[in-house]
């Protein structure tokens, strides 16, 4: 049932993706059209596939307290989980699709940088060699001690 769901999902954002795009392409190129493509496409994915959650929930069940299906499913159970979790997974991927092209122009202008200054690269293995002496002298005894 994993499979099936997973495929489901996959077919439904390809063409899901594939339609908003083609309903307006210039808007896709912007930001709040690419927010607005991605969230609706795996909401649209996610509630599609979401009955492959429940059989999958169904035939995972342990054998010593199987349900039969229709005390299994709970039509509130199923609209709830599957609405928050398409909610939490489409604001997600969302944002997302907003942040990755800003990562990838801050890698680019850091590769730039590092290219052109070498030196940076000491800076960077200073940086992480301290960070890993800190949490050393830190020690797991003074960490619980802070949680405290």
């Amino acid at each position: 049932p994993t499979v099936l769901r997973d495929i489901i999902y996959g077919i439904v954002r390809n063409k899901v993706m594939a339609g908003m795009i083609a309903m307006n392409p210039e808007r896709a190129g912007t930001n709040l059209g690419r927010f607005v493509n991605m969230f609706v496409t795996v909401m649209a994915s996610c509630v599609i596939s979401a009955p492959g959650n429940e059989l999958r929930g169904y035939c995972l069940q342990a054998p010593d307290k199987k349900l039969p299906f229709f005390e299994f499913f709970k039509p509130e159970k199923f609209v709830r989980s599957t609405s928050v979790g398409a909610m939490i997974m489409s604001i997600s991927l969302g944002v997302g699709t907003l942040a990755t092209p800003q990562m990838e122009k801050l890698w680019r202008q850091a590769r730039e940088y590092l290219k052109n200054n070498p030196a940076g690269y000491a800076l960077i293995v200073l940086f992480v060699l301290g960070n890993i002496v800190a949490a050393r002298r830190q020690g797991p005894a003074d960490a619980s001690k802070e949680k405290k």
